[in-house]
């Protein structure tokens, strides 16, 4: 089984997309009130994947843009995806917050 980081800076429920080598969460990054996607490569150059900050397993803020494409080309590859998906509930709402971000942007 697979061990997730949990950095107290980006707090998160669960991750609901991995791979194999990709996961994705839906958290707070800081003291943010609002919701972004993080993402990590959970094998690297490391045993820590990356990213790592100073020996610790870390999560990256994905773009809004970014995050938009990421989610809509797994929603628009749903068949074959699917079983990456690890919470069908969390991936939608991370999907439904991409989407009214980008409508905004």
């Amino acid at each position: 089984m697979t061990e997730f980081p949990r950095p107290k800076n980006y707090l998160y429920n669960e991750v609901f997309y991995f791979d194999g080598e990709i996961a994705l969460i839906k958290g707070k990054y800081k003291d943010s009130e609002k919701y972004s996607i993080g993402m990590r490569w959970m094998v690297g150059e490391s045993d820590l994947g990356y990213p790592s900050t100073f020996g610790n397993p870390m999560w990256m803020v994905v773009p809004t843009k970014l995050a938009s494409f990421i989610l809509e080309g797994i929603f628009n590859d749903l068949e074959v995806l699917r079983k990456n998906i690890l919470n069908f509930q969390e991936f939608m709402d991370a999907l439904e917050i991409v989407r009214a971000r980008s409508i905004a942007i």
